[in-house]
């Protein structure tokens, strides 16, 4: 111990110095319960429109969603030809698979014969 800690332990001893009012904390609750401003419960038109604001998302969702699944498919495949068109100029349309009989090392008779087999 510090000369400071046994100079206040002759001085005040073990004894709490402090003390609580008797029935202080009997009574404690109901004091700042009466100190509490009254509030008014205040419902904003936001909160008791929230039902009604998720019935109409959900329903403008399905909407879309049903837009978009009975839209014809003639609707979208021009729009998509515009985006899928090539920059050069493609080859014929049979090159590709040209390309890949080339590739398997097929001739005509084994091709003629797998077509046959199906």
């Amino acid at each position: 111990m510090t000369n400071e800690e046994t100079y206040l332990k002759e001085k005040v001893g073990n004894r709490n110095p402090f003390q609580v009012p008797d029935g202080y904390f009997e009574q404690f609750a109901n004091q700042v319960m009466q100190q509490l401003p009254e509030r008014e419960v205040k419902k904003s038109r936001i909160v008791a429109l929230r039902p009604l604001l998720y019935a109409a998302a959900c329903i403008v969702v399905l909407v879309v969603m049903g837009i978009t699944w009975l839209m014809p498919k003639d609707a979208v495949e021009p729009a998509m030809a515009e985006v899928n068109t090539p920059l050069t100029t493609a080859p014929a349309e049979n090159s590709y698979f040209d390309d890949a009989a080339d590739y398997a090392m097929l001739d005509n008779v084994a091709i003629y014969a797998c077509l046959t087999e199906n």
